[in-house]
């Protein structure tokens, strides 16, 4: 495995060194934008470990070893991107409607507060040896990669991102569905890059990246809508008085719903008759 490191690597280095400084900012003052940031440098780092998994595949449990101490906080990451999301998507309605939720915002306030404090705990409590030891072993594996080898990974873990696409576009495009293009449409994009970086043409042209983008923004617009539709849900369980003004709010929700749900389905129709052909 001697040998010169891949140009690959440089894009595992740059997404490391913001994702380390975004690491050891949180771990002086714990703040959402900040961790949303680490959450997507992580996202692409397990991309890349993945990659390096698939092409050391005699080395057993490579992935695991290297990404496994991350998945505490990343779970604490993506659970700060919801809450924000949400409260994001209730200021916005305020100004819009003209109207208060108080109780509501106090309820996501107080979940927002104990839920930093929580994955702050997290973050100063790990050691700095799991990013040594992530580096260390990243700069090891991608050291004597030849252009083939990352040629045929990347392709496989494409080829199956699209066998995955098959699958769902013969299913219903239900929330699990929808996750799961999203995130594949996300570890494709990163692949290109790696691809490019490499020296390949990548697999899909720029057309079809265009249409995969605009897919993921109504998907996001989508996902933010069902975290607050299914949060308000909870809020509103058991209670007997509800204000009519949340039944508003939750019937304007599940009509987002519906709107968004058939702008993906055009989408998702339009862009795998292009991919799946």
């Amino acid at each position: 495995m001697k040998g010169k490191v891949s140009p690959i690597f440089s894009l595992f280095q740059h997404h490391y060194d913001e994702g380390r400084a975004a690491f050891d900012a949180l771990s002086k003052q714990y703040r959402g934008k900040k961790a949303i940031e680490l959450e997507q440098r992580l996202i692409f780092l397990e991309i890349y470990i993945d990659l390096l998994s698939r092409i050391h595949f005699k080395e057993e449990k490579l992935k695991f070893r290297l990404f496994s101490p991350f998945k505490s906080i990343f779970k604490g990451l993506k659970k700060t991107k919801h809450v924000k999301m949400i409260i994001g998507q209730l200021e916005e309605l305020k100004v819009r409607e003209n109207n208060t939720y108080n109780t509501y915002q106090k309820v996501l306030e107080s979940e927002k507060n104990r839920l930093y404090s929580e994955v702050y705990e997290q973050i100063v409590s790990s050691p700095l040896k799991i990013w040594e030891d992530m580096y260390q072993e990243a700069y090891r594996y991608s050291q004597g990669l030849k252009p083939l080898m990352i040629n045929t990974a990347t392709t496989k873990i494409i080829d199956e991102e699209l066998g995955f696409f098959k699958i769902e576009n013969n299913g219903k495009l239900d929330s699990k569905t929808l996750k799961d293009i999203y995130e594949g449409i996300r570890v494709i994009t990163a692949l290109e890059n790696l691809r490019i970086e490499s020296g390949f043409n990548p697999v899909f042209v720029q057309e079809v990246h265009d249409r995969m983008s605009e897919l993921q923004k109504v998907m996001l617009k989508w996902y933010e809508n069902h975290l607050f539709m299914q949060h308000l849900v909870g809020y509103l369980t058991d209670k007997e008085d509800i204000p009519k003004k949340y039944l508003d709010l939750l019937a304007n929700l599940q009509g987002n719903r519906k709107n968004f749900s058939k702008q993906i389905e055009q989408q998702c129709n339009s862009l795998f008759e292009r991919i799946l052909e």
